[in-house]
């Protein structure tokens, strides 16, 4: 699995692909959701209850809605694209200091797609919310939120095993 993600081709790929769809997510999808910065799909990631979902929603007005219905497909291949990108970085550097037999590093290496699954359930569920607000279960609105808050936590773990693997000397392969 490292060899296939440390290829130079699939690096290029998803590093072309995140930076693309970053800028597009960011700085085109998410203002025309929410007709301001954008953090208003980061506010509704976070709310935790489903009153405030409903608030939130309510603030894009329709057109806002139905932006966020055309245009959550791009937040998918987003999560797509920062998955398989983390994932190559983690597995050059761990295969550049030589860990790859290490069982910590073998889990490690699953993160990244652990957040892009955490954000396509995310996605998933703020449709189905955006779909039918007043019928969506409370219950499943927080869930939706712990697992927003699980693909927030994940991601700067990964930059930092990213960061703590490019500081580390490559001479002494047991070292952790």
């Amino acid at each position: 699995m490292f060899n296939i993600f440390s290829n130079k081709k699939v690096i290029w790929i998803s590093t072309v692909v995140t930076l693309l769809m970053f800028t597009v997510v960011m700085f085109i999808v998410n203002p025309s959701i929410d007709g301001e910065s954008g953090m208003g799909v980061l506010a509704l990631q976070l709310a935790f209850d489903k009153e405030v979902g409903i608030e939130i929603i309510n603030s894009w007005g329709k057109s806002g809605i139905e932006n966020f219905k055309q245009l959550i497909f791009t937040d998918y291949i987003y999560a797509l694209g920062y998955s398989v990108f983390f994932t190559s970085i983690l597995s050059v550097l761990i295969l550049k200091k030589l860990k790859q037999n290490s069982s910590k590093y073998k889990f490690i290496i699953f993160l990244p797609f652990m957040a892009g699954l955490f954000d396509w359930i995310e996605n998933s569920l703020e449709l189905l919310f955006i779909h039918k607000p007043i019928e969506f279960s409370n219950t499943l609105f927080f869930i939706h939120s712990i697992i927003a808050s699980s693909k927030w936590i994940a991601l700067p773990a990964i930059v930092i095993f990213i960061i703590k693997l490019s500081l580390q000397d490559s001479t002494n392969p047991n070292k952790s």
